[in-house]
């Protein structure tokens, strides 16, 4: 169910991409000739206008045609009213082309937003309040319940989850009275703590998830702190390109393939392209434990990496237009300074073949990460 609300949020984001497009086009007086969702063969469309919108077999994204993208893809296009995208001024070429990755850090400013105004941000402090019990643990055979709050051990009071964790540990193999507070009252259960022998030393052992101290903001607060504050995009867009750029480097790539087939869990030490993917372990987490807010900044985080690898000078990427089109500007400007008034035009089929490799290379990087993170998730 989660990895289904997660691909279809894929699928919006794809969608939202290319309406940031559509929009910008349409706005222009471009003429916007399909916008469907999904592709493969049409299972239902409708035309308004001058614009074919549908749906598509399989929906995964989708995809907008503006007429005249390339002057040589679209040779025999007619249109006399010169409303086809590469007659237009090289501005509002641009406001189009940028406009499909912009939505990503417009969805991204949403998302964030949203995590702090309803949900808070954790503060990394653990509580004595159950987030969720281990199945077959201690825990779960007296009776303990996610929500319950660890109140006190044998009657003595429990102020900090670290104070619980610690007087736990040292009583392996001994039977604990355990008091709760549960739907506004309290309530002794009697657990036979298990013991288990991480790094050779004897632990107590209760099987129960701690929850994290959350820090609320109102509204504004979370605007301003989404704006300029610790988590605001430019921050977050700034370490996510950090993380990318560290992630790719030729060591953190002979490491992530090393890990590919490998049985042995990783550390966060070693997680590299795989945690900034992360999808496997936030889904995880959205399903055992309710945490939202995980699967919120994953979706934030996808989205800064989709809008910065989109402007990535290399058709037919966004970013590879861009820089056709600003290629083109500038020899045609030294052209005009020359006295010469024939425009000169670049084919983006020149350097597709190249481009298409680099893109194939972050395909096969991105799936493997995500196939890693899903197979063989983070310890802490």
């Amino acid at each position: 169910m989660f990895i289904a609300i997660f691909v279809a949020a894929l699928a919006f984001v794809i969608m939202f991409h290319e309406f940031g497009h559509f929009a910008t086009a349409k706005a222009f007086g471009m003429k916007a000739e399909r916008f469907f969702l999904g592709f493969g063969p049409t299972l239902w469309s409708f035309r308004r206008g001058e614009t074919e919108y549908g749906v598509k077999v399989i929906p995964a994204g989708g995809f907008v045609k503006i007429a005249g993208m390339s002057r040589f893809e679209d040779s025999d296009a007619v249109d006399d009213d010169g409303r086809l995208f590469y007659q237009q001024a090289a501005w509002k070429r641009v406001i189009v082309l940028v406009a499909g990755s912009a939505t990503h850090f417009v969805l991204a400013f949403v998302l964030l937003f949203a995590g702090l105004a309803f949900i808070g941000l954790p503060t990394g402090q653990l509580t004595p309040e159950i987030s969720s019990v281990l199945p077959d643990s201690p825990a779960d055979e007296a009776g303990l319940q996610a929500g319950d709050v660890i109140v006190a051990l044998d009657g003595e009071p429990i102020g900090e989850w670290e104070a619980a964790r610690a007087d736990i540990q040292e009583r392996a193999g001994e039977t604990v009275a355990v008091t709760v507070s549960r739907d506004g009252g309290e309530r002794v259960l009697q657990v036979e703590l298990a013991g288990r022998t991480p790094d050779g030393v004897r632990q107590g052992y209760l099987g129960v998830v701690p929850s994290e101290a959350v820090r609320d903001f109102t509204v504004a607060q979370a605007f301003q702190e989404t704006l300029i504050g610790d988590l605001s995009i430019v921050r977050v867009t700034g370490a996510t390109v950090q993380a990318l750029t560290e992630a790719l480097s030729p060591d953190s790539l002979a490491a992530f393939f090393g890990q590919v087939g490998s049985d042995q869990p990783r550390s966060i030490e070693d997680s590299g392209i795989a945690s900034l993917v992360g999808a496997g372990q936030a889904v995880n987490t959205f399903g055992s434990s309710g945490n939202i807010l995980a699967v919120l900044l994953m979706l934030a985080s996808l989205n800064i990496v989709f809008g910065v690898l989109n402007m990535l000078p290399l058709p037919p990427l966004d970013g590879g237009h861009v820089a056709v089109l600003l290629v083109e500007e500038s020899v045609n400007g030294v052209r005009r300074l020359r006295g010469e008034r024939e425009r000169w035009y670049l084919d983006p089929a020149v350097i597709t073949p190249v481009a298409l490799a680099v893109i194939a290379f972050f395909a096969v990087v991105g799936l493997t990460a995500i196939y890693v993170d899903i197979t063989n998730p983070i310890f802490q």
